[in-house]
């Protein structure tokens, strides 16, 4: 059984990262993935200066930006369209895109050899040998590597198997997303990226490239309600009040690519390695709720300094600690954010758009700044 330096369980934005920033540094790295074919699912990404800034040191961020939008300014509006901040964070020589993550994924699929992707192969466990690691597939097949990466979503197969105690937690909210071909709204073709707040309630909307616009919304259900699926129509009636071009997007959407989530995270955990041969990656190892649109940065930064630490002994520890600071503070911060944004009282939400509207921009662009780039 031949036995490879690094092996990455997961083929989304966090493993083949991670492929790319370990062949920089001269360590061969397989990938595998369970599905047939290495195809994200239809939905766009916003990526802040952090995420943008760690794809220009993987060399791939000049070939994103040719199919993606860039993005200087968020917008925050209230549910009848009217502004309550503009978040600029974006400094001079920093990049904020808004792309397709199947965008994403093909930049950072074109980086790598295909002999270093390995498809339809599931991992169900990996269990360390004192001198390597062994990961068992569903086929019945055994892999052999120096180290693991677990990088295989908020829904990882490997933490099940190594920390079957580790649960996600309903934040109470569900999330529905789509992409809408052929239509992009006046006013947002050249970068207007906008999230309108309500009562229990969200709207966002980016320009994606490709004549694509990406909109994404959030409403309060119960846990019993959580996964019952909701139709295009139900949508189109919770956000009928609303401000354009929310009604045109819905109503321009096709209900095939209508895609519903319960909106989970996990509390913060101190340990996502296993000795210094197994460690977690990205989701797999700190679910974010996407309230900062962080969860794509923090697995390309886990990326980065995984590799960074890779020729020490002690790598996986080094990796775990330089990281934890970070995403402790990056967990707790969208978890706030996205139950203040949830707020249902007409008073607290009242409150809060006030606040909001008169909070200097540049005081909120230094605080956020202060928070997603280092």
């Amino acid at each position: 059984m031949s036995e490879v330096p690094a092996l990455i369980v997961g083929g989304g934005i966090g493993g083949l990262a991670t492929a790319i920033a370990l062949r920089h540094i001269g360590v061969e790295a397989l990938v595998i993935e369970r599905a047939p074919v290495l195809s994200e699912i239809g939905a766009g990404l916003l990526l802040s200066p952090n995420a943008c800034r760690v794809l220009e040191i993987l060399g791939v961020v000049v070939e994103l930006r040719i199919s993606a939008i860039e993005t200087p300014c968020w917008e925050l509006l209230d549910q009848a369209g009217r502004s309550l901040a503009n978040l600029n964070i974006v400094a001079a020589g920093e990049h904020s895109l808004s792309t397709r993550r199947s965008d994403l994924q093909a930049v950072l699929l074109k980086a790598l050899p295909s002999a270093a992707i390995r498809t339809e192969s599931e991992a169900v466990s990996a269990r360390d040998c004192g001198s390597h690691v062994e990961v068992s597939l569903t086929d019945g097949s055994v892999l052999r590597a120096e180290r693991v990466i677990a990088a295989d979503g908020a829904n990882s197969a490997l933490r099940r198997h190594l920390w079957p105690e580790r649960v996600l937690g309903y934040r109470g909210y569900v999330g529905w997303r789509g992409i809408v071909e052929g239509y992009v709204p006046e006013g947002w073709e050249s970068g207007r990226v906008t999230e309108s707040w309500g009562k229990g309630r969200r709207f966002g909307i980016g320009h994606v490239g490709g004549g694509r616009t990406y909109w994404y919304a959030t409403a309060n259900r119960s846990k019993a309600e959580k996964n019952i699926p909701t139709s295009l129509e139900c949508l189109r009636d919770d956000f009928a009040s609303w401000h354009e071009p929310v009604g045109k997007l819905l109503g321009r959407m096709d209900p095939a690519g209508l895609l519903q989530h319960p909106i989970y995270d996990s509390r913060p955990h101190w340990h996502w390695r296993r000795g210094e041969r197994i460690a977690l990656l990205g989701d797999a190892a700190h679910p974010l709720t996407p309230n900062l649109g962080q969860g794509a940065a923090m697995a390309l930064e886990d990326a980065l300094a995984l590799a960074k630490c890779w020729k020490y002994p002690d790598a996986l520890a080094r990796y775990e600690r330089c990281r934890r600071g970070r995403l402790f503070a990056i967990l707790t911060a969208s978890r706030c954010v996205g139950a203040m944004i949830q707020w249902e009282h007409p008073l607290l939400c009242g409150v809060r758009d006030f606040q909001l509207r008169w909070t200097p921009d540049a005081l909120a662009r230094a605080a956020l700044r202060a928070l997603l780039v280092r």
